[in-house]
C-alpha cells in the first residue's frame, strides 16, 4: 500500500507533467485507432470500389483465341461448364467471383446485340460481407446494357423478344461506355438451350484478390497454380484493374503509415523529455528514498507503474475518440454497402498494449539516468 501511496502522491504532486503525459498518450492511441480503422475500412472500400470495374482475369483453353473472345466472333471455343465449378473448389487459387459465360451475337435492328448467357460461381469460403460481382439473372428475365436497351426499345419491366423468345427486362445497367453496354445478360441455362449447347460455355471470368503479397507475387502464385491444377487452360489478366486496386491499397497504407510514425515520434520525444524533466527534479526524493535503503528496483518501479497506468487510461480514452471519429468520418465518404464502419472492440487490447510498450521504451532514457544517480553526491549536493 504504500508503494501505491507513492506513486499517487507523485502523480498528484506532478499534476501537470502527469497531465501533459496522458494526453500524449491519448493523442497516439486516438490517431493510431482513427489510422487503423481508416486503413481497415478505406481497403475494404478500395475493393469494393474496384469490384464495380468488373473481373480482371479471364480464363480460356489454351486452344482459344482471346480475340474471338474479346469480339464475340463466331470461333469462339466452346469447353464444358464444370470446369468452372472445379476452379472456384480450389481454395487455394487467389480468383474469386467466378462466373461462367457463353456469348453470341444477336442482329437487332441493323445494328448488334450480345446475347451473354452467365452463371455467378461461389466459392466456399465467401462471407455475406461483399456481394458477388454477377447478380444472378431471374429465370425468364434478362438484363440489358443500356445500348442493347435503346436498340431493343425495352424499358425494366417490359417484355422483349430475344432469339425468337421472349424474357421480361428484369433492369437496364447504367451506361459504362464499354461493350458491356451491348450485351444482354440471361440465366446461363436459357442461353445454352437457346444456342444448344447444353452444359457447354465459351469463357470463364474471375476476380484476383489474395491479400498480404505484392501484386507481382499475388499473379505469379495464380499462373503456378492455374498450370499445376489445370493445365489445359491460359489465364489473361485485365491488368489496370488489378494494378488499380493493387496500388490504391498500397497508397492508403503507406501514406497512413507515415502520419503514425511522425505522431510516434513526437509522442516519444515528449515521453522522454518529460522523464528527463521530471527525474532532474526528484534528485533529492530519489537521494533519501535511496539513503533509506528503498533500491533501485523500488524506485524504477515507482516510476514504471505511473507511466503504465498513465498509457491504459490514455489507451481507454484514446481507443473511444478514435474509434468514434473514425466512425462519424469516414461512414459518410467510404463507398461501403455491406458493413458499416463500426467500433472494433476486438482492436482494445493490442491497442493498449501497444501504447503500454511505447511508454515503457520511451521511459528507458530517463530510467537509465535515474539508476545511475550517487545517494551521496545527491545528499551532499543538498
Amino acid at each position: 500500500m504504500m508503494f501505491l501511496r507513492m506513486v499517487v502522491q507523485q502523480a498528484r504532486h506532478r499534476w501537470a507533467v502527469t497531465l501533459l503525459l496522458c494526453l500524449a498518450m491519448t493523442a497516439l492511441v486516438s490517431l493510431y485507432v482513427y489510422l487503423d480503422n481508416s486503413r481497415r475500412f478505406t481497403n475494404r472500400s478500395m475493393q469494393l470500389i474496384m469490384k464495380n470495374m468488373g473481373h480482371n482475369l479471364l480464363i480460356l483453353p489454351k486452344e482459344a483465341d482471346p480475340v474471338s473472345t474479346y469480339l464475340c466472333t463466331d470461333t469462339q471455343v466452346v469447353f464444358p461448364e464444370s470446369f468452372c465449378d472445379r476452379m472456384s473448389a480450389r481454395l487455394e487459387l487467389a480468383a474469386r467471383y467466378y462466373a461462367a459465360v457463353l456469348q453470341w451475337r444477336v442482329p437487332v435492328g441493323g445494328s448488334l446485340v450480345i446475347a451473354t448467357g452467365i452463371r455467378p460461381v461461389h466459392r466456399r469460403d465467401e462471407t455475406a460481407e461483399k456481394s458477388h460481382l454477377v447478380p444472378a439473372v431471374p429465370v425468364g428475365c434478362v438484363r440489358l446494357g443500356s445500348a442493347a436497351a435503346r436498340l431493343l426499345g425495352a424499358q425494366a419491366g417490359e417484355d422483349v423478344r430475344v432469339c425468337e423468345r421472349a424474357f421480361r427486362v428484369a433492369a437496364i445497367a447504367e451506361p459504362l461506355g464499354t461493350l458491356d453496354d451491348y450485351r444482354v445478360y440471361m440465366p446461363l441455362s436459357e442461353a445454352q438451350a437457346l444456342l444448344g449447347e447444353t452444359g457447354k460455355i465459351n469463357a470463364i471470368l474471375a476476380f484476383l484478390c489474395l491479400h498480404g503479397k505484392s501484386l507481382h507475387d499475388v499473379t505469379a502464385y495464380q499462373q503456378a497454380a492455374m498450370n499445376r491444377l489445370f493445365p489445359g487452360f491460359k489465364v489473361i489478366s485485365r491488368s489496370r484493374i488489378a494494378q488499380g486496386r493493387y496500388m490504391a491499397r498500397r497508397t492508403t497504407q503507406v501514406y497512413l503509415m507515415y502520419l503514425f510514425g511522425i505522431v510516434l515520434v513526437i509522442t516519444v520525444v515528449i515521453i522522454v523529455v518529460t522523464g528527463l524533466q521530471e527525474v532532474s527534479e526528484r534528485r533529492q526524493e530519489v537521494g533519501m528514498l535511496l539513503a533509506m535503503g528503498a533500491g533501485y528496483t523500488y524506485i524504477v518501479g515507482m516510476y514504471v507503474l505511473k507511466l503504465l497506468v498513465l498509457a491504459l487510461i490514455g489507451s481507454g480514452v484514446g481507443f473511444a475518440v478514435g474509434s468514434v471519429l473514425s466512425r462519424e468520418l469516414l461512414s459518410p465518404v467510404l463507398q461501403v454497402q455491406t458493413s458499416a464502419v463500426r467500433i472494433l472492440w476486438s482492436r482494445l487490447p493490442p491497442t493498449a498494449l501497444m501504447a503500454c510498450a511505447v511508454a515503457v521504451a520511451a521511459a528507458f532514457l530517463p530510467i537509465m539516468v535515474l539508476v545511475r544517480m550517487d545517494p551521496k553526491a545527491i545528499l551532499t549536493e543538498e
